[in-house]
């Protein structure tokens, strides 16, 4: 039964599947990230900018901690959610249509960073994008 009682405690501990606990304790923060923003969505005091900020984090944590899971080197890029789009993709685990999602992702979460609110007073344009964002991170096995 040792044996037994040993392979229960390997599953258990998630080691059966192909991803590591260390990044699946990171893929459940990205997620829980992207459930607060969830929640700042749906208040009706809070300007879209932040959840559009918390969510463009987020989708950078992800993309950042795929890198490092993945072992690929940033090379002479600075750190960052174009860098780290552009190295997935040097590697062949994102697509094409995959660079422009980010890319248009990046856009509305530095409109938010920076203070152009008319960027992102749209709820239902934040909401796309979490949307995107969650389809992608499930798709990509985050989920």
């Amino acid at each position: 039964m040792p044996l037994l009682e040993s392979f229960v405690q390997f599953l258990e501990a998630g080691l059966h599947s192909h991803v590591s606990p260390e990044r699946k304790a990171q893929l459940d923060v990205v997620s829980d990230f992207l459930e607060q923003a969830q929640r700042l969505l749906e208040a009706t005091n809070v300007h879209p900018a932040a959840p559009a900020v918390l969510i463009g984090a987020t989708i950078e944590e992800f993309l950042r901690t795929w890198v490092e899971a993945e072992a690929l080197s940033l090379g002479n890029r600075k750190p960052g959610l174009d860098a780290y789009a552009s190295v997935l993709r040097e590697a062949d685990l994102i697509t094409k249509q995959d660079m422009k999602d980010i890319t248009a992702w990046g856009g509305i979460r530095n409109h938010a960073a920076h203070g152009e609110w008319q960027e992102v007073s749209d709820k239902h344009r934040v909401r796309l994008m979490l949307e995107g964002i969650n389809l992608f991170m499930r798709q990509k096995g985050a989920g």
